[in-house]
């Protein structure tokens, strides 16, 4: 009888233990898409979008780490980012992805580009193309910031995302992608200018400016 009871008392609290930590999930779950939903609706309700971000690619495997400054204006599903000289831009149909050192730009749908090509993007498309899960709060540079991670619903390069947004503002801090070969690409943002002027034919690739480039067409 005694062993019985053990057993018994042993099994629900397994069953409780299981129902707490899906409890939890669930509501950390619940947590991390309403924050989410909030930082994606400050960034649609912009008319434009201007972030200064720093941005750096670390993989200790391969002994590869670079910093860069980069520049990125957006309008809805338009883009104009700049990184190191080179160029990634879209119209909202089509991008072009300008690669300085090779003088060549590659064309190609939007649609098929890969996620998180801004700083900005996964937020805007967290709602689809991910699964959010708030992990805690805490102070990053003096500020008190809310991380989440996003894990893709369907197998990509990068396997998770760390997103950091302002507690208070609820304002993007910064974003990490993990690959599977133990890579991660950051981008920290610096300095952020709501609403912003857009400069005429930011949103097109413009071949005369540069001389001698070859364009590889992939839609």
């Amino acid at each position: 009888m005694k062993k019985y009871s053990t057993f018994t008392f042993l099994f629900f609290l397994s069953i409780s233990f299981v129902f707490s930590q899906s409890s939890q999930d669930r509501a950390a779950e619940a947590r991390g898409e309403q924050l989410l939903k909030e930082a994606s609706q400050q960034i649609k309700s912009f008319r434009s979008l201007k972030i200064h971000f720093t941005y750096e690619m670390d993989n200790p495997q391969l002994k590869v780490n670079e910093n860069m400054k980069g520049e990125l204006l957006s309008q809805g599903d338009r883009f104009h980012m700049l990184l190191d000289g080179n160029l990634f831009i879209s119209d909202g149909v089509n991008t072009w992805s300008y690669l300085k050192e090779m003088n060549e730009v590659y064309v190609n749908l939007l649609e098929n580009s890969e996620g998180g090509l801004t700083p900005t993007s996964i937020i805007e498309e967290f709602e689809t193309q991910f699964r959010a899960k708030y992990i805690r709060q805490e102070t990053y540079k003096g500020k008190k910031v809310e991380i989440i991670d996003l894990v893709p619903n369907t197998p990509q390069p990068f396997y998770k995302y760390r997103v950091a947004l302002d507690a208070a503002s609820k304002m993007l801090v910064y974003t990490i992608a993990y690959d599977r070969e133990g890579g991660t690409y950051t981008y920290s943002i610096d300095r952020v200018e709501p609403n912003a002027s857009i400069p005429a034919g930011q949103f097109t690739f413009n071949a005369s400016l540069f001389p001698g480039v070859e364009v590889i067409d992939l839609r």
